[in-house]
């Protein structure tokens, strides 16, 4: 990533089936594939876990795509903040309307972590995945997002370095 490495770590993946979602758990959570995980979570919006990691995860799938803000500029690696204010709502919904079955409602719910989730490339042995950022034209950006899934089957992500887990109540990351 340059400025945008990414780097991962190492952690224990897999059981057998997938799990529904457990938002009152608070963390990100899946086990089975990988790709599954992602679908039955909790919705992050400007009104619903709006100043948590989650919101944070979703501003780095926003910057590794180089979505466009809406002053016509795409997403910097430091205007991640985990808050999902207008600008995240606005650029929420040009990155939904890429996407024909997407409402682009400007929240992020099962569908659009669905979608999210199938552009990730797993490595279910390790329980490490990594998002490769697109343009909406389907070009590769280089900008790439780490993440790690644990034995528990929790959810982390690397921004800028730091590994936190994905809280749907708490914004932990050093840039939040």
């Amino acid at each position: 990533m340059g400025a945008a490495a990414v780097a991962f770590g190492v952690g224990l993946a897999v059981a057998v089936a997938p799990a529904a979602a457990n938002e009152a758990a608070g963390v990100v959570h899946g086990k089975g594939l990988g790709r599954d995980d992602w679908n039955d979570e909790g919705i992050v919006s400007a009104s619903s876990h709006s100043y948590s990691n989650l919101a944070g995860m979703w501003q780095a799938i926003l910057w590794a795509d180089k979505s466009l803000r809406s002053d016509g500029k795409p997403w910097e690696i430091s205007d991640i903040d985990c808050r999902f204010g207008p600008e995240t709502t606005y650029s929420t919904k040009r990155w939904q309307n890429r996407y024909d079955h997407l409402e682009a409602d400007g929240a992020v719910g099962n569908n659009t972590f669905f979608t999210a989730g199938w552009k990730m490339n797993f490595q279910e042995d390790r329980g490490t995945a990594e998002y490769q950022g697109k343009t909406a034209a389907g070009e590769y950006t280089g900008r790439n997002i780490g993440f790690v899934r644990n034995s528990a089957g929790e959810w982390a992500m690397y921004l800028n370095g730091d590994l936190k887990k994905i809280w749907y109540n708490a914004a932990t990351f050093n840039q939040c």
